[in-house]
């Protein structure tokens, strides 16, 4: 007999479990029968089905590359022309994002891509360069691009992988710059260095904690040996993904922090480096970020060296992206990012997200962006 597909019929959290055990853990509907004492398996059938009608579960379809291919590398090519970049990825999107931020799981499928394509520029750029020196800012997708790094330069024994800041926590963090670059090093076969401070510190110490001698060699390779960034960007707006990585969420910054933020201007940082809407530093707090910082990224940029951004997926990102790449001084030039975010960089969509509190110069930018198109 047919088994009923209305949520309604179910228990929620029967629900949530058989599909997190057949759609995340990927185990069969007979197994997941077996483990649940579930009978017949086409109750279980029936259950996903409900699942997915319920919402519990978000289908995303990323169309095929060979046949997106080339109007995507020509996106990329008129954002690289309007922003002056180094180079420019676009990958798929979801016009969904127009309107509202993404269902995580949606989100995350087009994270996973920009990813993918990151991850093949660093590998490109670190073979390109004679003796390459990385910096490597913590983050969820400087993560992510460290795990799908299968570099095919060979193993660079000259090159150097630096943290461009210190750890966010006493525990181990995979998100924390120090133990990306140790992985990103493995991968590409060569040395790295971790910063061994806090990432941020109390800025009348900072003197002291500059000239420590383990710090002041890290210090000293950033401002003269970096030649490549790899950065996180992120916004002011808080999140509730998980897992936890926006600035409050991992205890990088205190809501006092927050609260000055928003008083001197910030709209947007990467890796920990605040800017306001002109891209200039912010000084917000009595507490600092020591390691690369904004003024050393800005005049890679300026020296035509990469400095790469993955960002895309997140309609809250988009003001202190088009900073980023925009400014007088630009904090990047390499950018990695989807379809929809480079629409309305280019001004040919406009973001609607009416339930998203924007800021005043974060609604100007967005408006400027609008009218360029």
């Amino acid at each position: 007999m047919p088994y009923s597909t209305d949520p309604a019929d179910y228990n929620e959290r029967d629900l949530i479990r058989v599909a997190e055990m057949h759609f995340v853990e990927r185990a069969t509907h007979a197994a997941i029968g077996e483990k649940l004492g579930i009978r017949p398996r086409a109750r279980v059938v029936a259950m996903c089905e409900a699942a997915r009608r319920a919402g519990i579960v978000h289908v995303a379809i990323i169309p095929s590359r060979a046949m997106e291919g080339s109007r995507l590398r020509d996106l990329a090519a008129q954002v690289r022309e309007r922003f002056s970049l180094l180079d420019c990825v676009v990958v798929h999107g979801r016009s969904e994002m127009l309107q509202a931020p993404l269902p995580d799981n949606v989100r995350e499928v087009i994270l996973d891509d920009i990813a993918r394509e990151a991850a093949i520029q660093l590998d490109r750029r670190m073979g390109e360069a004679r003796s390459p020196c990385l910096a490597v800012t913590y983050g969820f997708v400087t993560r992510k691009v460290a795990e799908y790094l299968r570099p095919h330069a060979g193993l660079n024994r000259r090159g150097l992988v630096l943290a461009a800041q210190g750890a966010r926590r006493l525990e181990m963090d995979r998100f924390d710059a120090n133990n990306i670059v140790r992985d990103v090093a493995r991968q590409f076969g060569c040395k790295y260095a971790c910063m061994p401070i806090p990432a941020m510190v109390d800025a009348k110490d900072l003197e002291v904690v500059a000239n420590l001698p383990l710090v002041r060699q890290v210090l000293q390779a950033l401002e003269s040996q970096t030649n490549l960034v790899l950065a996180s960007l992120a916004s002011h707006h808080q999140t509730d993904w998980q897992p936890r990585h926006d600035s409050l969420q991992n205890d990088l910054l205190t809501e006092e922090d927050m609260a000055g933020i928003t008083a001197a201007g910030g709209i947007g940082n990467v890796g920990g480096w605040w800017f306001d809407r002109d891209g200039e530093p912010v000084d917000y707090a009595k507490r600092l970020v020591v390691g690369l910082g904004l003024e050393r990224m800005k005049r890679l940029v300026e020296e035509r060296r990469p400095v790469i951004l993955a960002v895309g997926a997140d309609p809250t990102r988009v003001p202190s992206l088009a900073i980023a790449l925009s400014a007088r001084r630009p904090i990047a030039n390499v950018w990695i990012g989807d379809e929809v975010t480079a629409r309305i960089l280019l001004g040919e969509r406009r973001l609607e997200c009416s339930h998203i509190r924007w800021r005043q110069e974060e609604e100007q930018i967005l408006a400027s962006l609008a009218d360029s198109g």
